[in-house]
């Protein structure tokens, strides 16, 4: 089972590393982007694992 926004061991997320998945832009926030600031499209959180 998968824990989501929660706390484990500890370990807290204190920001995001996030890519447009547009333009393909990078960009680092302590807040949850919706969207690029660069061009407007969707962005993704790249901080984070993927399996």
């Amino acid at each position: 089972m998968a824990m989501y926004n929660s706390l484990t061991g500890g370990w807290t997320v204190s920001g995001g590393y996030f890519e447009c998945r547009s333009c393909g832009t990078r960009t680092v926030s302590e807040r949850f982007l919706a969207v690029c600031p660069n061009c407007g499209g969707s962005v993704r959180n790249i901080a984070v694992a993927r399996e």
